[in-house]
């Protein structure tokens, strides 16, 4: 088993990407149904690839199951999903910048997206078809992120980026624990309310009080699974809410299920007890 989680990225892409990560198990002789991992939603825009075994996506509230692509945009994300590992199990996540996925695939609203992945191949060119063809091909784990970051400084190059107040709004809203006004944010973003709520959905395909809100959640649980000595009231005080109530809340409309049965479920995950 391989796991790298803080793969920093070439210096001419940092200001666009945050990090890469890279996660290869072998999940042969583990039934099915021991391969499922929760994926709530997170305050992240990435891009997947899944260079060996397929995987499988489960809507959480249906148990609906599709085949994902082999590489796959996520932009906006506002209810679970679960993840079936595959016998050769193999992700690499470029995870970007809050809000820079908009401007590198062309300035897409993303408000007008379906809340579910979409293939990579279909929103780019055949560029990236060769890519995932090469990443099925490369065994070395150094050269499969040399590739990415070829393709990813090639695109890049090709772009207009125009980094705007917004953009930095959005940063701030991903990294902050306290509660931030509609009126406030709009002022740092040098917008009227309403230009910021409109620019906001262009970009991340929801208003700024929901992502925020997302954001809120994805601290909180990733915080507990760091440091599971803390109780869940802890958490909630460190991240912001007001009170466990209102965890309680975000947990139960983005995880579906309590707090500590979402941990339970994680733990349970078959990478939990590497990556925890």
């Amino acid at each position: 088993m391989v796991f790298m989680p803080n793969l920093q990225p070439h210096p001419a892409l940092r200001p666009y990407v945050r990090h890469y990560l890279l996660l290869h198990a072998s999940m042969a002789g583990i039934p099915p149904e021991q391969r499922i991992k929760p994926m709530p939603p997170d305050a992240d825009q990435s891009l997947y690839f899944y260079p060996r075994s397929e995987v499988k996506v489960i809507t959480n509230r249906t148990s609906e199951t599709r085949t994902s692509a082999r590489s796959i945009f996520v932009a906006r994300q506002t209810s679970r999903i679960n993840i079936g590992f595959g016998n050769d199990h193999l992700i690499i996540q470029v995870c970007f910048r809050p809000g820079f996925l908009y401007q590198f695939l062309g300035k897409a609203p993303f408000h007008t997206w379906r809340d579910e992945e979409l293939s990579a191949e279909d929103l780019t060119d055949r560029t990236m078809q060769e890519l995932n063809e090469r990443l099925g091909e490369e065994t070395d784990y150094g050269r499969m992120i040399a590739l990415i970051e070829t393709w990813l400084l090639n695109r890049c190059a090709r772009l207009s980026i125009d980094v705007q107040p917004i953009d930095r709004v959005i940063a701030a809203l991903r990294q902050s624990e306290m509660p931030r006004s509609l009126d406030w944010l709009a002022d740092q973003a040098c917008l009227s309310s309403r230009q910021l709520e409109r620019k906001f959905q262009e970009r991340m395909g929801m208003s700024p009080k929901f992502y925020a809100r997302i954001a809120r959640f994805d601290r909180a649980f990733k915080l507990k699974t760091q440091q599971p000595q803390l109780d869940w009231l802890d958490v909630a005080y460190q991240c912001g809410y007001f009170d466990f109530s209102h965890l309680m809340r975000d947990f139960r409309q983005f995880a579906e299920v309590t707090p500590s049965l979402l941990l339970a479920q994680e733990m349970a995950s078959p990478d939990w007890w590497r990556t925890g």
